[in-house]
């Protein structure tokens, strides 16, 4: 074989194999702005319930996502999209248990304990209360802010970030404009968008502060569903911040047409004029 069709070989190996790494390899989610729900299945005497089917379905969307218990009657669903689900339960002898409601928060792990009861004269059971949002395992200290919260309350400049003020222990850095946590310098924050890193390398603060010759960037209140502020103990999937990450899940397409719509309203009449422009004559632009 001479080297031409060596050349031609290695370069037919080459393709074979990005072909099968990026269109035959499943789909990989960023599990930093996913949530998780586990839990175990249990009868009404307590004992666990190994080998029970569970579907928990996307309200929104209607993806299907499917586990099973294991010997110990654990389960789990690991990587779930922000959302509300319904979880159906099915195991041979017991009766058919739906659980609507399920709200899976950004970075939240929800513990979900199912008891099933014998079929009988009743072979399904509906439960339609939003069950607790418990987390047993982990002991990171994190607040959410969702999208009722962002939709309804007022901020100037309709910058997302500010609602972080309302989160425990956050306020606001004089010195820079940045967010402070625990009064920490808000160059020592993280943020996280979509899973993928939106921090400033250079200046070492989030994208989109301004100031200081920075761009003004930053994507519209509207485009965020909720977001997760982890002030301390948070997991190794969000690292590289000595301050708290911030967790940004945007908005997601589903089965029913939405949208959203604002504008801005602001002269003379709303915006009194400044004592600085008074002195030297001057009118507020509109």
């Amino acid at each position: 074989m001479n080297i031409s069709e060596t050349r031609t070989a290695l370069f037919c190996c080459c393709r074979a194999f990005l072909f099968v790494f990026f269109f035959l390899s499943p789909p990989v989610w960023p599990q930093a702005n996913q949530g998780t729900i586990e839990g175990i299945i249990v009868d009404q005497s307590g004992a666990a319930l190994p080998g029970a089917k569970l579907t928990g379905t996307n309200d929104a969307t209607g993806i299907h996502f499917q586990t099973t218990s294991d010997s110990n009657g654990l389960f789990t669903f690991p990587v779930l999209p922000v959302g509300t689900y319904t979880i159906e339960v099915e195991h041979p002898g017991f009766a058919k248990l739906t659980q609507k409601n399920v709200t899976v928060s950004v970075g939240a792990r929800l513990n979900l304990n199912l008891s099933l009861s014998v079929a009988g004269q009743t072979q399904s059971v509906t439960v339609t209360d939003e069950p607790p949002i418990v987390e047993t395992t982990r002991s990171q200290v994190s607040s959410a802010v969702n999208d009722v919260a962002i939709e309804n309350l007022p901020t100037n400049g309709r910058n997302f970030i500010n609602f972080v003020l309302l989160t425990p222990g956050v306020t606001l850095d004089v010195r820079g404009g940045d967010i402070s946590f625990a009064g920490q310098r808000g160059t020592l924050n993280s943020l996280i968008v979509d899973g993928s890193d939106d921090n400033n390398t250079f200046f070492g603060q989030s994208v989109g502060r301004t100031g200081s010759g920075r761009a003004p960037y930053q994507f519209s209140e509207d485009a965020v569903q909720e977001f997760q502020v982890n002030s301390s103990s948070y997991s190794a999937e969000l690292g590289h911040a000595g301050g708290a990450v911030i967790n940004v899940v945007t908005k997601s397409g589903s089965n029913a047409f939405h949208g959203a719509a604002f504008e801005f309203f602001r002269d003379r009449s709303l915006n009194a004029n400044d004592p600085i422009n008074k002195i030297n004559g001057r009118q507020k632009s509109p």
